[in-house]
């Protein structure tokens, strides 16, 4: 497997690893975050502008619920909370350098515990594997429940 194939496995992997598990309770995934953080960090990396209910809306969290992420981030010093010139209730955060470079490193420690579990499996279809594992984490983002 190539390694944007492994990676955009990995990303799938952790979206199904946060639906199906302990959702960062009792314990961090990586570095000094929990789960919810490292999503929440993945998603306003990813979303320019990012306001704070984009970030509720990936975690499936209540807007409060997100203000709180948001705000243990910030003390933390991995994003910065910025009030909008058209509006100033609407939020906006943005990644600083410290919490893009937390956000890589938790992306390689990832990578790197997923290219180990592929290691160890037995050759099988890329394209199979791809499809059953986006189509999972697109159903379980979409909110299809698991039966």
């Amino acid at each position: 497997m190539s390694g944007a194939v492994i990676s955009d496995i990995s990303r799938c992997l952790i979206e199904i690893a946060w639906h199906l598990g302990p959702k960062g309770i009792n314990g961090e995934c990586c570095e000094n975050l929990t789960m919810p953080e490292f999503i929440a960090l993945d998603k306003i990396f990813t979303t320019p502008n990012c306001p704070v209910q984009d970030v509720g809306y990936s975690l499936k969290f209540t807007k409060s619920g997100a203000t709180r992420i948001v705000n243990r981030l910030e003390k933390k010093g991995y994003v910065n909370k910025i009030r909008t010139m058209d509006d100033a209730r609407i939020c906006c955060v943005k990644l600083t350098k410290k919490g893009l470079q937390v956000l890589e490193s938790t992306n390689a420690r990832y990578l790197k515990q997923f290219e180990d579990m592929i290691a160890g499996m037995p050759e099988l279809s890329d394209s199979h594997v791809i499809q059953v594992i986006f189509a999972m984490a697109k159903s379980l983002k979409n909110g299809v429940p698991i039966v």
